[in-house]
């Protein structure tokens, strides 16, 4: 099923506009040759801007460039070339407008989930005495993975992939879901997409559906890659992890361990009354390589304690690329989690021999109150481990010591990177970081809460506010 998105004609009063600099790549010049080598003779002419149906754009491998290009207009003084993200149609923004590009190629940034319209006028050249173009050609682009399956609301999502498996063959492809704008599912129990890499999203980002999960076991159960965009989801009455890896693998085995090859990718969701770990390896040894937590409100309500939020120690696996950014983890009740992420170690005849831990402009209210932030011993003090914690805002958390335990206790540390955090204490004291964050910037100031027991995490301390440090979402310039 494909996916049909409406484009609207921009109102150019409503859009706001990026910084050029921030959002070019590159781009390609020409020689004053048309495609044959052949200096152009065109003068005096007005001219046509490029053909909208020659405009191609293309993503790089790694999704997060595209470089568009459009065929060459004899006579030319160049392209202003404009972009808009017109995802929504009701505000418009203005990536860069007008851009003089002296060539045919431009390579920008790529944002993902984002409807874009492209217009390129060809510019006047004044030596041949060309007029520009009148009007621009436009065309229309989307970075929405295609529609594989639209579900409605009201589905029962363990029934319905159990009656609607993925296709076997299709273990090599994205199979993107599509859930409706504001509409009600449940899970009544384990969701097991087996070797298949799904996606479960919204493509409406302001009025998400909600997931309840119903049954005890519910959860997602994977092999492989796992993308949930766009969702809430109430885990209140699952005692089970909300992912975990199979108990009995199919997945890809090296060396006794099984990777994923892919992502597990948690972006735009609100996660809440989550009981149990939020990444259990069903004591197997499990290597993935991303595992991304992005934009997302997660809130701990654990129903007994927890060895961590992200186990890998049974099986002695690890995440070799693990990101938390502009999130924000809070944690209500009695019980507590030992750790914040435990792992065994370094993979072996793995063909990712680095391994990434990054905290990044994320909010910790409350979490491993008990504990400590981090258990591995596998991969710390490695030279080939990085550790990286920017931004971030942490109370009442890891009692020992943020930073200290962060880099599992070994001091002064070159592969670790530490700007701008804050590590409070509930008694209104801060951690003394030396030895492990030397920068000097943490910030010993209270970030002043709005209103935590309700769980609004917004900040009204001056250091915090100036910086632009923890969650985003709680910054008083975005309220």
């Amino acid at each position: 099923m494909k996916q049909t998105i409406p484009f609207p004609r921009l109102r150019l009063g409503s859009v706001v506009t990026l910084a050029l600099t921030a959002f070019l790549v590159t781009a390609c010049a020409v020689d004053g040759y048309d495609d044959n080598e052949r200096f152009t003779t065109v003068t005096g002419q007005t001219l046509e801007s490029p053909d909208a149906d020659a405009i191609t754009i293309t993503p790089d491998a790694t999704g997060a460039k595209q470089t568009i290009t459009w065929p060459l207009v004899s006579g030319a003084g160049g392209y202003l070339v404009s972009l808009y993200d017109v995802t929504d149609d009701a505000n418009p923004v203005t990536v860069f407008a007008d851009s003089l590009v002296d060539g045919t190629t431009l390579t920008v940034k790529r944002a993902e989930d984002t409807n874009y319209k492209l217009a390129i006028k060809t510019a006047a050249n004044e030596k041949a005495n060309n007029k520009g173009s009148e009007t621009p050609s436009e065309k229309l682009f989307t970075t929405f993975t295609s529609t594989f399956a639209s579900i409605p609301s009201g589905t029962d999502l363990t029934e319905y992939f159990t009656t609607n498996p993925a296709p076997a063959d299709s273990a090599s492809v994205d199979l993107c879901y599509d859930l409706e704008a504001g509409g009600t599912y449940t899970m009544s129990g384990a969701l097991e997409p087996g070797l298949n890499k799904i996606t479960l999203r919204c493509t409406n980002k302001k009025n998400k559906p909600t997931i309840t999960f119903t049954g005890d076991k519910a959860g997602f159960v994977v092999n492989a890659g796992l993308t949930l965009k766009n969702i809430d989801f109430d885990c209140a009455q699952s005692t089970a992890p909300f992912i975990a890896g199979d108990a009995s693998p199919k997945a890809t085995e090296v060396s006794g361990a099984y990777v994923i090859y892919d992502k597990l990718n948690i972006q735009n969701c609100k996660i809440d009354n989550l009981t149990n770990y939020f990444f259990y390896d069903n004591k197997k040894t499990w290597y993935v390589e991303y595992l991304i937590v992005n934009n997302c409100l997660v809130h701990l309500t654990p129903n007994k304690t927890y060895d961590a939020i992200f186990w890998l120690n049974k099986g002695r696996g690890s995440l070799l690329n693990f990101t938390v950014s502009n999130s924000t983890f809070y944690e209500t009740g009695a019980n507590d989690y030992k750790y914040f992420y435990q792992c065994g170690g370094r993979p072996k005849n793995i063909k990712y021999a680095l391994a990434n831990t990054n905290y990044e402009n994320s909010t910790f209210y409350h979490v491993a109150w008990n504990g400590q932030w981090g258990n591995y011993n596998g991969l710390a003090g490695q030279s080939t481990s990085y550790w990286t914690m920017t931004n971030c805002i942490f109370y009442d958390c890891s009692p020992s010591g943020v930073a200290r335990r962060f880099l599992a206790g070994r001091q002064n540390q070159p592969t670790a990177t530490f700007l701008n955090n804050t590590y409070m204490h509930k008694d209104g004291t801060f951690d003394d970081p030396t030895g492990y964050d030397n920068t000097g910037t943490d910030i010993k100031a209270d970030p002043q809460f709005k209103d935590p027991e309700n769980a609004d995490f917004t900040i009204s301390g001056t250091s915090q506010v100036s910086l632009g440090t923890g969650d985003p979402r709680w910054l008083p310039t975005t309220k």
